[in-house]
């Protein structure tokens, strides 16, 4: 985990005063997960994710992850409801028209459909397909059929939150034979720290790509940024365990503001942008920690950004102080130094991601 050093404390009358409770603030993310019934009342009799259980390893899962991230963003599974008589969807394919003709009828009778507009809306039904999600602003909904990937639920979620995938927004899997942008040529996932990746590539691919080497043969920075795609919960490949910082950034932004309504807490980011962050709302994004604990409610999270941030005062709000890129100082450079000694300020090794290698692509 990255840390904060609250050198401030050294400084006469600036002392930062935490609350216990404070390391408990989170940014959650409520979902409602609904099962279509078929016409004789009941849900699918096979397939991966017809019954409560696997339901909850999806939401464990995709909350293991996210915490790994230290960013305090967690799910909220908060119903699982079985839908009765609506059974025409009960076999519809899982494709974008279907979904968005779903979202218009549960929106228009949202008792029959159990639709929550404070929420996000998951709807599981018999297709053999896998899942599609919607995009802010305007679309509400993820369907989902019966082959789906045990992070599948998170990869959705991103979606709904604003991120694409890897290999390029408009892009899915590789087409046999075809060539071009999204097949042989890396599209754009609007996120500038992650590299090309494409849906069919190997890791010496990627590598190949950006770097010129295989691999094995670049340097542990770099191997990182391969991985960094190639793992990513946003790919199409094996093992999805991972999200940018920057990814991460733009999925507070759109909880922030379009996502609001499915969200509680909010995250206030503290410096300049860093990256491909231009989806952050100017009024979530401050010059200080000064500016950032006064614009922040209690259970709200502030982030900082691997960097020293001048500060003397007291805090009395119960916020959470978090870093996303290095260990950060809060307070001023030789009240810093006189707390570490002039010693380097090291962070500990990250948590370790958990193993989701489930043998398939896809969404």
């Amino acid at each position: 985990m990255k840390r904060i050093l609250l050198a401030a404390i050294l400084v006469l009358g600036g002392v930062i005063g935490m609350q216990p409770q404070d390391a408990s603030a989170q940014l959650v993310w409520r979902v409602s997960v609904k099962f279509i019934l078929n016409a004789s009342g009941n849900r699918p009799a096979s397939g991966g994710i017809n019954t409560d259980t696997e339901v909850q390893a999806q939401i464990d899962l995709a909350n293991q992850i996210l915490d790994a991230h230290g960013r305090g963003y967690r799910l909220q599974l908060t119903e699982i409801v079985d839908v009765s008589g609506v059974s025409g969807w009960y076999s519809a394919e899982i494709n974008s028209a279907n979904k968005s003709a779903l979202e218009l009828a549960a929106e228009a009778a949202p008792t029959t459909y159990a639709w929550r507009n404070n929420a996000i809306n998951i709807y599981i039904n018999g297709d053999d397909g896998s899942a599609i999600c919607s995009f802010p602003p305007g679309e509400e909904i993820i369907f989902v059929g019966q082959n789906p990937r045990t992070t599948t639920f998170l990869h959705e979620i991103g979606h709904f939150m604003d991120c694409c995938h890897t290999q390029g927004c408009p892009c899915g899997s590789c087409a046999a034979g075809e060539t071009g942008e999204c097949n042989t040529i890396p599209g754009n996932d609007g996120i500038a720290e992650t590299i090309p990746d494409l849906e069919c590539w190997s890791q010496n691919q990627i590598a190949q790509w950006t770097y010129g080497l295989n691999y094995n043969a670049l340097s542990a920075s770099q191997q990182n940024k391969v991985d960094e795609v190639f793992n990513n919960i946003m790919s199409y490949h094996n093992t999805r365990n991972r999200l940018s910082p920057d990814q991460l950034d733009r999925m507070a932004c759109a909880s922030n503001g379009a996502r609001s309504n499915e969200s509680s807490g909010t995250t206030w980011f503290v410096g300049a942008q860093s990256g491909d962050e231009e989806c952050l709302d100017i009024n979530y994004l401050k010059p200080s920690y000064s500016t950032a604990i006064a614009a922040a409610g209690g259970g709200d999270i502030i982030m900082f950004r691997g960097s020293q941030y001048d500060y003397t005062g007291t805090t009395t709000k119960a916020v959470t102080l978090r870093t996303s890129r290095g260990s950060s100082i809060l307070g001023t450079l030789a009240a810093a130094k006189l707390a570490m000694g002039d010693d380097e300020i090291d962070a500990p090794p990250p948590p370790e991601l958990p193993d989701t290698d489930d043998g398939r692509t896809g969404p």
